[in-house]
């Protein structure tokens, strides 16, 4: 939801006034008779021509339906990356609806890490490679494969709307990303601080909060 004080926005590429920012994205599909894609888009550039009102952390949700589709999730890479640069705010971007990842894992071409880290994605252009239609974009799939890797900004945090742990690893991400340093009772001490800052938790503790509960077969 976006709340701030009304004003007139004309969006260039619409060529359509709205008075006063939209409320949501249904908000702006209904408005302006545009997909769920489009009012995305147009969320977003909304948010960049007036960037001066916000003083907030960013966060962009990924359907898992996505991760079945290579090219819809490299799409969503991209629009992530693209975002998280315009913008220059902070900026969490989430796997929503993880509590159903379990009826698709099945279907899913990599396990779910690789899709929460981005990792190594020349997988991904290997399947792209492999779908119809797809094989002439190759060098374009490449070129959009290694930006994403070379700015190694994009990662997924899944998340659970049903589980209060999952909430509050967003929450926390959030937190950080708005530069949290501490809390009322929190130890003060140049440790706490570093581990603040670099997120100090093992590999295995991650894949134990951020993974297994989502899958069928635990890491």
């Amino acid at each position: 939801m976006l709340a701030q004080p009304k004003r007139k926005y004309i969006n260039p590429r619409y060529g359509q006034a709205v008075i006063g920012p939209p409320g949501s994205v249904e908000d702006v599909m209904s408005h302006l008779g545009l997909g769920p894609n489009g009012a995305l888009m147009y969320c977003l550039e909304y948010l960049e021509a007036n960037i001066e009102w916000w003083s907030c952390t960013l966060i962009t949700s990924l359907y898992l339906g996505f991760s079945k589709d290579p090219a819809k999730f490299i799409s969503t890479l991209l629009m992530s990356l693209n975002s998280m640069l315009l913008m220059g705010l902070p900026h969490v971007n989430l796997l929503s609806k993880a509590d159903l990842l379990k009826q698709f894992e099945s279907k899913l071409l990599y396990n779910l890490e690789f899709y929460t880290d981005v990792l190594d994605l020349s997988y991904l252009l290997e399947a792209l490679d492999d779908a119809p239609g797809m094989r002439k974009y190759k060098k374009l799939n490449a070129a959009i494969i290694s930006m994403v890797e070379d700015y190694a900004l994009v990662s997924f945090q899944p998340l659970d709307v049903h589980r209060d742990e999952s909430l509050l690893r967003v929450k926390n991400l959030v937190d950080k990303a708005n530069g949290y340093i501490y809390g009322a009772g929190e130890e003060r001490s140049i440790n706490s601080l570093l581990a603040c800052a670099v997120g100090a938790e093992s590999h295995q503790a991650k894949i134990e909060k951020d993974i297994n509960p989502y899958v069928r077969n635990p890491l």
